[in-house]
């Protein structure tokens, strides 16, 4: 089939995704042995072994920058296990360049790929069923926000400053997710609910008004997603369609009707727009 593609999935993406490629594109898992000729993206390009499997690929070559991967292309991959040895990436930059169709999820990684003279697409995934996020705004008094956490990586996901945001929010109820291990604070209008299965959460966040993403450089986060699907408000220090900056917060308190359909099917018909998406 002419337009048959595959996968590879670099192994510091990880997994804890709502769906698979293979659900949600429709796309099979690669194989260099027996696919090295054919239509592959490569989901994250986090250090050389990624690069080397690009490089090698005879066939068509989509790339689906991830967020962190960027920061660890354009600083250099290490050589050695600290970072004192590191490869220069303009040589791979003329490479990708010429090679490679390259795809980001928002505007700020679009920006920073385009620094160094490589020029993405730009589309949000989602690997979630949209169906099971159907519009649920309610407006509140003391609306509820949600934000999570990966790995632990407090600073990166922005947790410190959400004292500071409860503080001058107080009648705002800040509900945290993700953390493996204790996360303190004074503030009683933070809620604290750790790592919980992504059923538990999706239930417990529908219920509420909004999320909060204080990540400053990543892929289209899950959270702001659902946040669309589900007409609720959205707060991320990356922008976005219909999603509103950190600092309009405020916007929650006179916020009493569900105006966000066209938002929601802005959304719907936006995600997953990808040549490899064989279910579009």
């Amino acid at each position: 089939m002419e337009n048959k593609w595959y996968y590879r999935w670099a192994p510091s993406l990880g997994d804890g995704f709502a769906g698979t490629p293979e659900q949600v594109w429709g796309v099979e898992k690669y194989d260099p042995e027996k696919h090295i000729n054919e239509n592959v993206v490569f989901c994250g390009l986090y250090g050389l072994p990624d690069f080397y499997a690009l490089w090698r690929h005879n066939g068509r070559k989509a790339i689906f920058w991830c967020g962190s991967d960027i920061r660890h292309f354009v600083q250099g991959y290490f050589l050695d296990d600290i970072g004192r040895i590191r490869i220069d990436p303009l040589p791979l930059v003329k490479w990708i360049s010429k090679y490679c169709e390259s795809w980001v999820e928002n505007l700020v990684e679009r920006k920073k790929l385009e620094e160094f003279k490589i020029y993405p697409k730009v589309g949000a995934s989602f690997f979630g069923d949209v169906n099971k996020f159907p519009l649920s705004y309610q407006w509140s008094k003391k609306p509820k926000l949600y934000t999570s956490v990966s790995g632990n990586d407090f600073q990166i996901y922005g947790w410190d400053k959400i004292d500071e945001l409860a503080c001058k929010y107080p009648a705002y109820e800040f509900h945290l997710y993700g953390n493996s291990v204790p996360w303190k604070t004074k503030r009683k209008n933070i809620i604290v609910h750790g790592r919980v299965s992504q059923e538990q959460m999706n239930k417990e966040i529908k219920t509420m008004q909004g999320a909060l993403r204080l990540v400053e450089f990543e892929g289209a986060s899950e959270l702001i997603v659902k946040a669309m699907l589900m007409g609720q408000y959205a707060f991320s220090s990356i922008p976005y369609i219909g999603v509103s900056s950190i600092d309009e917060m405020g916007i929650l308190e006179t916020q009493n009707e569900n105006n966000r359909e066209l938002t929601r099917k802005f959304w719907v018909e936006n995600l997953n727009l990808f040549p490899w998406n064989l279910k579009k």
